[in-house]
């Protein structure tokens, strides 16, 4: 694939942000075949998932080659609609922002808005939100969904296994969080390791957990010891605090937004059925309470885990076919 477009974007939303994390930030842009800067095309936002670099240029593994590659190759052949692919960096000191936004990190869902508006000023785009997708995996794949509650700039969401059923994808995971921030000697030490490493499993899952709480804290100066949903060295639990994580569970908040999930043109789920961190239960309960509200969607379960399935990213967003059939398909068989 072609290189990259980099642009160099300062943010109004992320200046004094309180985390005090770059309000200058890189989007990295894919350019579509057949781009020449006249002909006006589609854009999907992808988001990448906790911890992620924000970019789908690099190789994930030593087999096969990048997102990007993957999908300009699935361009070429017709599989996927040709659009712009735009990777936004949304990354905290925590790891992520589940690109929504946060008294207590930022306001990332305000900065996705930013986003548009100024890749709309600077590449030829269809500058309409029926010509606009956003998806992601992970955290990614969350924050897609949230977007499509929310914003009006979207009409397509795809989210490959999102964060939902929070009691299936983040309590099991508390017990090893206390592990290893007790290992660390707190979480002040741990998150000290940041610089340093060693960055494994057991911390970017101590990580992910931490940053979870930043995200959904509700006061701008707690500290991530108070925002975990229990006491970091006795172990307590906090309902009050999980309560409150459990007011951007998407399977609870869905019902809420029926009106403007109905109103997408596109919104598929996906996941894989070995999940290593229980998102299938959680998108299988979030695909549940869809059909239950009536909202339109796809669901699709494959043969995998969370990591390395990338190759269902493709399959995905050829889903955007059903939704923008005129002019890309003509101009993509010519």
């Amino acid at each position: 694939m072609s290189e990259p477009v980099v642009l160099h974007h300062v943010s109004a939303r992320l200046r004094d942000n309180p985390l005090g994390d770059p309000h200058r930030r890189q989007i990295e842009v894919h350019l579509p075949p057949g781009y020449d800067g006249v002909r006006r095309f589609p854009v999907v936002y992808w988001l990448p998932g906790f911890g992620a670099h924000p970019s789908l240029g690099n190789r994930s593994l030593a087999f096969g080659g990048s997102v990007a590659d993957r999908l300009r190759r699935a361009m070429t052949d017709g599989r996927i609609p040709p659009a712009l692919l735009v990777v936004p960096d949304c990354t905290t000191a925590y790891g992520g922002s589940q690109y929504v936004d946060s008294a207590a990190s930022g306001d990332y869902a305000g900065y996705l808005a930013e986003i548009v508006g100024e890749v709309d000023r600077r590449f030829a785009t269809r500058p309409e939100a029926a010509w606009r997708a956003i998806g992601g995996k992970s955290s990614g794949g969350y924050g897609a969904l949230v977007a499509g509650m929310t914003s009006p700039l979207f009409a397509a969401v795809i989210a490959c296994s999102p964060d939902a059923g929070f009691e299936h994808c983040y309590l099991p995971l508390l017990p090893a969080t206390l592990d290893t921030v007790r290992a660390a000697g707190g979480v002040d030490a741990l998150l000290a390791r940041r610089d340093s490493g060693p960055h494994d499993a057991p911390f970017m899952v101590a990580m992910s957990i931490i940053a979870m709480g930043m995200c959904y804290a509700d006061t701008p100066h707690i500290t991530p010891a108070d925002a975990l949903p229990c006491d970091p060295l006795t172990g307590r639990f906090r309902d009050d605090v999980w309560q409150r994580w459990l007011t951007h569970d998407p399977v609870r908040t869905a019902p809420a937004h029926a009106g403007r999930l109905r109103e997408l043109g596109l919104l598929h789920l996906g996941v894989g059925r070995r999940d290593e961190y229980g998102m299938h239960w959680g998108v299988r309960a979030l695909h549940a309470t869809l059909d239950a509200h009536d909202i339109p969607h796809s669901y699709q379960e494959h043969d995998g885990g969370h990591h390395g399935i990338e190759h269902v990213f493709a399959d995905a967003l050829a889903q955007l076919w059903r939704i923008w059939r005129e002019p890309e398909r003509a101009a993509c068989a010519g």
